[in-house]
């Protein structure tokens, strides 16, 4: 009985140190990836990039591409595979990282390698509120936003 104990006990602690490996390169490879413009019935283009550290930037423009920097913005990721839990990013304005540029730097962590359906909420300062759905694949090259048909 203590045998069984003392494998598993070693076990979980591997399994914690490759999580850890693979959470320190996803946070890596956020930020060498791709950005990619989704547009969506609100007439609000939706363009997401990585950002250095555990982030994503996403940038707001209207449809003249003017920057968007009246809303709160907030990020919850779902690997496309069942039984991984979701990973969510509070709400942040625009000028949380100094600037009102229509760029919100939403802290935001991956945590493995795979692909993912990016839920991006948007609430504007009139009340409008927007939700879209993007596609990502986070591989070793970073972050790769999915456009329709792709």
């Amino acid at each position: 009985m203590t045998a069984r104990l003392k494998i598993s006990q070693a076990w979980g602690v591997k399994q914690l140190i490759l999580m850890g490996f693979v959470l320190l390169a996803c946070t890596m490879l956020a930020a060498c990836g791709r950005e990619k413009s989704i547009s969506n019935t609100s007439n609000l283009n939706v363009t997401l990039m990585p950002a250095p550290g555990q982030a994503i930037i996403v940038q707001l423009t209207d449809a003249s591409g003017q920057p968007v920097n009246d809303a709160v913005v907030s990020i919850e990721g779902n690997m496309q595979h069942a039984g991984m839990a979701p990973v969510t990013a509070n709400g942040v304005r625009d000028e949380a990282d100094g600037a009102k540029d229509g760029k919100y730097q939403v802290p935001f962590s991956f945590t493995m390698l795979g692909d993912w359906v990016l839920t991006v909420s948007i609430q504007r300062a009139d009340g409008t509120k927007v939700q879209q759905d993007i596609n990502a694949t986070v591989n070793e090259q970073g972050m790769t936003v999915k456009t329709a048909g792709q």
